[in-house]
């Protein structure tokens, strides 16, 4: 069997000490991209995760630098494999800190790219080759595109703002990775008057827009600086600006000491 498709992980956010983001979320992720892809999950392998989470001594990283733009300082993969084993792995995030601003390529979507389609799959390899992809045109992250329409981005998920006020996200049914941080201010944007609509973000939708931004656990929420190496001047920055302050009103909520990841 392809190696690739032996393992499945999520990565969630880390505040280089004691501190995890989102772990339920990124658990519940995990558990349905386990199911998808016929590798068992339960609670026995659950009540595993979190002991191996708990216990692993995790190697010091940097905090001096100021963070912004809601990135954690570092990010923790786990890994569940076929043979049930899983695996725990920490690194800093310096390559997402250091994106003041995104500047995407385009990359077509490829047949191995179509086989790891909306899921956190092996070494995720389709979506490392199409940043590579990206960084070798001079760009910082990819957007994945299929006829005409953007479809996922490498590691984080593009929303823009139409002239109408109205966010849009590309749609699961086009092979988009469920988005945790997404989900997690979704509904706070629509209570500042931002609704949200998931569909096709084609090239057009994206000229047209008011202000673009990609979110993940990584990059936080980074504005697009340009695509292709067209720069976009934006008339606002409303989308990111509310992004920005949705996102700080969850911190407190969803930051949580690795010590008490049992008890959820």
């Amino acid at each position: 069997m392809n190696s690739e498709n032996n393992s499945v992980f999520t990565t969630i956010g880390w505040d280089g000490e004691k501190g995890i983001f989102a772990f339920r979320e990124h658990l519940d992720r995990l558990e349905k991209h386990a199911n998808i892809t016929g590798i068992k999950y339960d609670k026995e392998i659950e009540l595993k995760i979190k002991k191996k989470i708990k216990s692993k001594k995790f190697k010091i990283i940097n905090k001096d630098s100021q963070i912004k733009s809601c990135k954690p300082r570092g990010l923790i993969t786990i890994r569940l494999r076929k043979d049930n084993d899983v695996s725990i792995s920490e690194r800093e995030n310096k390559f997402n800190i250091n994106c003041e601003y995104i500047d995407a390529i385009t990359v077509d979507i490829s047949d191995e790219f179509k086989k790891n389609i909306g899921i956190k799959l092996g070494e995720h390899l389709p979506y490392k080759n199409a940043l590579e992809i990206a960084e070798k045109h001079g760009g910082n992250a990819a957007l994945i595109v299929e006829n005409g329409a953007i479809i996922d981005g490498d590691r984080a998920t593009l929303m823009i703002l139409d002239k109408d006020g109205t966010a849009w996200v590309s749609s699961k049914k086009y092979g988009s990775v469920h988005s945790i941080t997404i989900d997690l201010i979704k509904e706070k944007l629509i209570k500042r008057g931002i609704p949200i609509t998931f569909g096709k973000i084609t090239t057009d939708l994206i000229l047209r827009s008011n202000d673009a931004i990609m979110l993940g656990t990584g990059l936080g929420v980074t504005r697009i600086r340009s695509i292709d190496k067209r720069i976009f001047k934006f008339p606002n920055s409303i989308l990111f600006d509310n992004s920005i302050s949705a996102f700080n009103e969850i911190i407190d909520e969803k930051w949580m000491n690795l010590n008490e990841v049992e008890n959820i």
